[in-house]
């Protein structure tokens, strides 16, 4: 059975409604779809979920729950952001609700009280840099991982969303690359600290084919090494399009695969169950 549990609608950053989501899955012999709107946070963007609207959203995934409960297994879930000095009242904005399963995710860093955003234009993540982290090539890094590590300890949530995703910023004039020792450490620590946890990496196929990354996040040289630390993984596309619902799927799989892994995690009678990894010979 193929599922996708990072995807993205209309309701924050998504270019469709759930039900042509849904409808597409099934389209693409999807069994398990679960979705992920980006939890609202205390600060304006143009990319998550506003409260106001999270019940709505609550609301329409359950009720596409039942309608297609024949047809698909449908599961609402959220992807929440990491905030190390404001996460209590971040959180209270979606509390209150019982969500199927947490994405935890990273995308801003920042220093003395300042933030500044990983995922967006180079541009923006540049000026950042420049005004916050005086243009230092590794503190960037230290803070990503360092406050990725603090999320794993204290979010308990269940799934650790695009672990590597800043790499995407790495330039020859800006940030150390994703080959850089001092990268491969900070990103070995973080997987080291998940292997002592319950939480599950996802393998996020968003960048397969953009540049600079063009690789899964995490990087498909790390599969090797959290497959001998029986880190359990799962497949996810990270779609803001109904198409883009298998991206990359069967080059997941099979890297996994080859690095040793015989299973991939999904959800099954409201548990995060093994399902075993099937590659064409």
């Amino acid at each position: 059975m193929i599922a996708n549990y990072h995807t993205h609608t209309f309701f924050c950053d998504g270019q469709a409604e759930p039900v042509v989501f849904v409808e597409e899955a099934i389209r693409q012999g999807v069994g398990s779809l679960g979705f992920s709107a980006h939890a609202p946070v205390t600060f304006p963007t143009d990319w998550a979920i506003v409260p106001s609207r999270i019940s709505q959203y609550h609301n329409e995934i359950s009720r596409l729950k039942n309608e297609y409960a024949e047809r698909i297994d449908i599961f609402c879930g959220m992807e929440a952001d990491f905030f190390s000095d404001i996460m209590p009242s971040v959180q209270a904005l979606y509390d209150g609700y019982t969500w199927d399963y947490i994405i935890g995710a990273i995308h801003f860093i920042g220093a003395d009280g300042q933030l500044f955003c990983i995922d967006g234009p180079h541009e923006h993540f540049v000026e950042g840099w420049r005004n916050i982290m005086d243009s230092d090539p590794l503190f960037p890094i230290q803070t990503y991982f360092d406050v990725t590590r603090k999320m794993i300890r204290e979010m308990k949530c269940d799934v650790i969303g695009h672990i590597d995703k800043i790499k995407i910023q790495s330039r020859p004039d800006c940030i150390i690359p994703y080959t850089h020792p001092f990268f491969r450490k900070q990103l070995m620590a973080t997987l080291e600290e998940i292997a002592s946890t319950d939480c599950i990496v996802e393998v996020n196929t968003r960048w397969i084919e953009k540049e600079p990354a063009k690789d899964f996040f995490p990087g498909r040289d790390v599969f090797s090494e959290m497959q001998k630390m029986r880190i359990p993984v799962t497949v996810s596309s990270d779609a803001h399009k109904p198409d883009e619902i298998t991206y990359g799927f069967k080059l997941a799989e099979t890297a996994l695969y080859q690095a040793g892994y015989k299973t991939v995690m999904m959800i099954k009678n409201g548990k995060w169950e093994e399902k075993p990894i099937v590659v064409s010979q």
